[in-house]
């Protein structure tokens, strides 16, 4: 038995019992087993850490624990705020792959080759009569995965060097596609180069964080949500970045030298925890819900220093016509100007509780082009990006247990 195969088996027990809910099916479990993930791995660092790990054939058996747990490592990046590429948790993938419902002899878009594991997995499923075709930004990265697959044998992925917010047309219609960066956007493109009931998998990315996943069925001219779960991504590089919807220092405002002299108010707010180490955690609910449902919404963050190892985020309303902001912080409001935003935010506070505290993927969604004309109704509510335009709904009642 190949030294891997123990570590193998145990990660895939292992994937079991996180997954038992939705149990891991079998054909990709065949996928799991046939597709190593140390062989698209030659070098990781695991986060948290500096340093970086060099993984050639003489030293693997010294790695396999570690490229064998069920977390994600770091491809490239030094910083853990800012990671270009990772391989993913294991048992998310397989979790992944099984929403996709991937069929063979299917033609399958990837946004982000990564490793190559996913992909490989994918033509896995898809079988010799299915292609994939992975789409990688960084020309470094797609190198090296066509290397990988090469020496693998796999001949039905197709490696491209580019940036997958464009697609690939030259492959499309697609029955299936998934990103595994998150986005702010869906880019145009995929409208045309999906065909009607296909499935996007696609990790959508609100200003308030916390991403959630969304299972998206094509149906003619947007796509409706089948299945939804929360999760983190990096956000996907090029030219569908949107950097203004990241955490902005407190300073990228032009009012705060006048703001800060001008305070008003501090309250204590309990986030259900005590100090800064929970609070992103603590709020992500009410963040999820104010970056769908808030205009006036905005994150916040301290960059690091010496002193500061980590960087610290917060959020709040900033209302410019009035001139009134305020910021949640780990363990009160803070309110500048007037009190017009703090009334704002503790009314939206108590709409989302009313509503039974919804995160992201609570609610179902709806993505149509941005020129497409929409109008939110009750428990409704449109965010608008540059190509598409995405109509979030909250159930009115509950079901009945």
């Amino acid at each position: 038995m190949d030294s891997f195969v123990k570590y193998q088996r145990q990660l895939l027990e292992q994937a079991r019992f996180v997954n038992y809910e939705t149990p891991i099916s079998e054909a990709t479990e065949r996928a799991f087993l046939a597709v190593p993930r140390h062989r698209f791995v030659s070098r990781y660092r695991a986060f948290g850490t500096k340093e970086w790990q060099e993984v050639t054939q003489e030293n693997l058996q010294e790695h396999l624990g570690r490229l064998y747990a069920d977390g994600p490592l770091c491809l490239l990046g030094d910083d853990d705020d800012d990671i270009p590429s990772t391989i993913s948790q294991p048992s998310f993938v397989l979790r992944c792959l099984d929403m996709l419902q991937l069929r063979p002899g299917q033609k399958v878009f990837e946004l982000g080759a990564g490793s190559g594991w996913n992909a490989a997995l994918m033509a896995h499923l898809a079988g010799p009569d299915g292609h994939v075709y992975t789409v990688e930004i960084i020309p470094e990265l797609a190198s090296r995965v066509s290397k990988t697959l090469d020496a693998l044998g796999v001949t039905n992925v197709t490696v491209i060097a580019a940036d997958g917010g464009d697609g690939y047309a030259a492959g499309a219609p697609y029955e299936r596609a998934t990103f595994t960066a998150g986005t702010y956007d869906l880019p145009r493109h995929f409208y045309d180069q999906m065909k009607d009931d296909a499935l996007l998998l696609v990790g959508i990315k609100n200003e308030g964080g916390g991403d959630n996943l969304f299972l998206l069925r094509k149906r003619a001219d947007h796509f409706e949500s089948v299945e939804s779960m929360p999760c983190g991504w990096v956000q996907l590089r090029g030219k569908y970045q949107i950097e203004s919807a990241n955490p902005q220092p407190i300073e990228s405002l032009s009012e705060w030298d006048d703001l800060r002299r001008e305070e008003i108010s501090r309250t204590p707010y309990w986030w259900s925890v005590r100090g800064r180490d929970q609070f992103v955690w603590a709020t992500l609910g009410i963040r999820s819900f104010l970056g769908i449902t808030e205009p006036l919404f905005r994150t916040f963050k301290v960059e690091k220093t010496p002193e500061r190892p980590r960087e610290e985020r917060y959020f709040g309303l900033w209302d410019q016509p009035h001139h009134s902001l305020v910021l949640a912080k780990h363990d009160c409001l803070i309110a500048y100007g007037n009190l017009l935003a703090r009334e704002r935010l503790m009314q939206r506070i108590r709409q989302w509780v009313d509503l039974g505290m919804p995160t992201g993927a609570s609610f179902s969604l709806q993505v149509y082009p941005v020129g497409v004309a929409r109008t939110a109704r009750d428990n409704q509510w449109i965010v608008k990006r540059r190509e598409s335009q995405f109509l979030w709904s909250l159930a009115t009642s509950a079901h009945s247990v």
